[in-house]
Order: structure tokens, then C-alpha cells, then sequence
């Protein structure tokens, strides 16, 4: 064993890795650096030319962004634009066709003063005692044919002040039935004529909503809705104290409803737009 590990002091493996490196030696050191830099250089150049191509993409990108953001806000602008100037146009129409309607009632209060003379001057030879002439007036007053003028109540109604205090049920705005509500309470109390903002009641006016808008006699009205009523001088006692009062009262404190009443007010009320003269006759016997 001795006289084998003098003969072989280098280990088989190690001998025959050392043939291998002999048979292929290794490349000088400068080549292996330049080599190295090579591939070096090569990375970077890739690396260099992948940012390029990256901030060029990201120049379009943005420059596709603005220009979508610059014809978003010109053709919002446009759109603006375009419902202000529809909704000038239909203000003017509303104005010219208001205009135009109030012209009309112009005339036939001009008519109907005309029929009234003709009418008078035709029952000063038939009526001598004036009975019928009399009753004509007390009728003319109830069906709201002619102005009248007295001591009575204004009832003043108005929405809630913040869509807030209104709350999510529409409880603090005032609605049609309110005012249906106001108008049955000061008969009750004792009115013989009402109108709401100047919109002279008749046994035939409807007071319906329409589109959120309250019609009265088909004639839209906006809050705040002043209720006058001409009648006894203890109306307005007696509708403060009644069920409807304290119905507008409990709506104020819990939504923020506007409810006022001012009693012994001095008011005329004008005459109705629109009075259509029904006549009744009586069945024959069969």
C-alpha cells in the first residue's frame, strides 16, 4: 500500500481533470473581458432601445388620451350649448303663448261686459220691480261670474324649504289634495268665494296635478299657493280651530311644510276665467 500511494500521489480524478484543462486551455484573459464586454454592451443596447420604444408608446398613449378628452369637453360644451339654446326657445314660447292667453281673457272680459249691459238694458223693460235683476247678482257672486270684494282669510301654502326638510316621500311638498283640502275647510268655515293665486274657483273647477305641476281650472300653478276667502267674519276662527288646520300645522313641525294663515283680510277676488252656463228642464211625464 505504501509503495501504491508513492507510485500514485495524485488522485485518478484529479489527474484526469488536469489531462482535460490540458487538452483545452483556457482563452487569454483580455478575450474573456472583451467577450464579456460584448455581451454587456449587447444588454444595454436592448435594454436602451426597449425604453425608447416604451416612452414612444407612452407619448401616444397619452396623446390619443388628450385628444379624447379634448372632444369629450367640446362636445360637452356643444351639448350645453345646444339645451340652452332649447331651453330659450321654449321660454319664449311659453312667454308668447302666455301673452297671447292673457290677451284672449282681456277680450272676453270685454265681452262679457257687453253682454252684462245688454243684458241689464234688456230686464230694465221686463224686470220693473228688479227681482230677477237681484237674483242674477246673489248668482252671479256663488258662481264666481263677477269680482267680489270683502273681509275674509288668505291661507298662504308653501313647499318645504330644502328638499331635505321635504323628505324622501314627498311629504313637505304641497300637492293638489292639499289644496282641495284648504278649499272644503274654508266652506266648511263659511266662505261664499274662494281663489287660489288669483284663480277665481267655480262648481265646475277641477284642482288635479299634471306632471308634478298643480292645475287649477287647468291652469298651471307654482308655490307658494295663496288660498283667499271671502266670507262671515268668524271663518277664519273657525278654520284655524278645524281638522284641517291642525292636519297643515303637524305637517309643518314634522316636514317644514309653510302653512300661514292671516285672518280679517280685506280682498276682491276676480271674476272666473272660464264660467259655462248649464241650464237644467224638467222630465215630461210619461
Amino acid at each position: 500500500m505504501l509503495v501504491d500511494l508513492m507510485a500514485n500521489a495524485v488522485d485518478e480524478g484529479y489527474l484526469t481533470a488536469a489531462r482535460r484543462k490540458a487538452a483545452n486551455p483556457r482563452p487569454a484573459a483580455g478575450a474573456g473581458l472583451a467577450a464579456g464586454s460584448g455581451r454587456e454592451t449587447g444588454r444595454h443596447g436592448s435594454s436602451s432601445s426597449g425604453f425608447g420604444r416604451a416612452t414612444a408608446l407612452a407619448a401616444i398613449v397619452l396623446a390619443l388620451a388628450g385628444a379624447l378628452f379634448a372632444t369629450a369637453a367640446v362636445e360637452t360644451h356643444r351639448g350645453d350649448a345646444a339645451a340652452k339654446h332649447d331651453k330659450r326657445q321654449l321660454l319664449a314660447q311659453v312667454a308668447l303663448q302666455t301673452a297671447a292667453t292673457d290677451e284672449l281673457q282681456r277680450q272676453v272680459t270685454t265681452l262679457d261686459g257687453q253682454v252684462t249691459q245688454a243684458r241689464d238694458k234688456a230686464l230694465s223693460v221686463t224686470d220693473r220691480d228688479g227681482a230677477l235683476r237681484a237674483k242674477l247678482a246673489t248668482l252671479e257672486q256663488v258662481d264666481g261670474a263677477v269680482a267680489v270684494q270683502g273681509t275674509g282669510v288668505r291661507v298662504v301654502l308653501d313647499d318645504a324649504p330644502s328638499s331635505h326638510d321635504a323628505g324622501r316621500d314627498g311629504s313637505g311638498i304641497i300637492v293638489d289634495s292639499d289644496l282641495q283640502r284648504t278649499v272644503n275647510g274654508l266652506f266648511v268655515a263659511g266662505a261664499q268665494a274662494v281663489s287660489i293665486n288669483g284663480q277665481r274657483l267655480t262648481a265646475q273647477t277641477a284642482i288635479r296635478s299634471a306632471g308634478g305641476a298643480i292645475l287649477v281650472d287647468y291652469r298651471a300653478l307654482s308655490p307658494p299657493y295663496t288660498v283667499d276667502a271671502i266670507g262671515p267674519p268668524t271663518m277664519g276662527a273657525s278654520f284655524i280651530a278645524g281638522p284641517t288646520a291642525d292636519l297643515f300645522r303637524t305637517d309643518h313641525l314634522l316636514y317644514g311644510l309653510g302653512f300661514t294663515v292671516y285672518d280679517h283680510q280685506r280682498l276682491t277676488l276676480a271674476p272666473a276665467a272660464n264660467v259655462v252656463v248649464r241650464y237644467a228642464h224638467p222630465l215630461e211625464s210619461p
